[in-house]
């Protein structure tokens, strides 16, 4: 008997119970980051669909929320809003190509202090992996704080967290 005879046959509690347990398991904010930390804007991705008899489809991603990200269909252009456990991060076809190529250049230096004024404008990623733009108010020893919003308080953040905005 495979797994799905098995579903079959359970009652409808168990059902219902192994759907939360999913659930709780799809949402799992651990499960979610770890994921995203392979994404990026304009990724192309596979992901799964609606129809389970089709196979992966091909998709752009454009946003990147809390909880999904938005794909645009690369065949109809459609854009789909879905569950990080419906998107697979592919390798890019260059590096599969090339497997002993050069590695990859170093990652820039860290922002430092000395980067940084009081009324530059830098934005950052705040706790719950949204994009925060705002203004340095104060130079502290290890952090700045950031005014984002006059309605709320000020974020202190590490300078190494912190990114220039720069206005054309």
């Amino acid at each position: 008997m495979d797994i799905l005879d098995a579903l079959r046959l359970a009652p409808s509690a168990d059902l219902y119970r192994l759907y939360l347990t999913i659930g709780r398991m799809i949402n799992d904010p651990k499960r979610i980051l770890e994921v995203r930390r392979h994404l990026h804007i304009g990724m192309t991705v596979g992901y799964v669909a609606d129809d389970l008899t089709q196979p992966l489809r091909q998709g752009r991603i454009l946003e990147l929320r809390q909880t999904q990200a938005v794909v645009q269909d690369i065949a109809s252009g459609r854009h789909w809003s879905l569950p990080y456990a419906a998107v697979l991060a592919e390798p890019t076809t260059a590096a599969q190509q090339r497997p002993h190529a050069s590695p990859p250049p170093p990652p820039p230096p860290r922002a430092q202090r000395a980067d940084f004024l009081v009324g530059d404008t830098v934005s950052f990623t705040d706790q719950h992996l949204r994009e925060r733009i705002g203004t340095i108010v104060r130079l502290n020893q290890k952090t700045a704080s950031i005014q984002c919003d006059p309605n709320e308080g000020h974020w202190r953040v590490s300078f190494a967290l912190l990114r220039k905005v720069v206005d054309l």
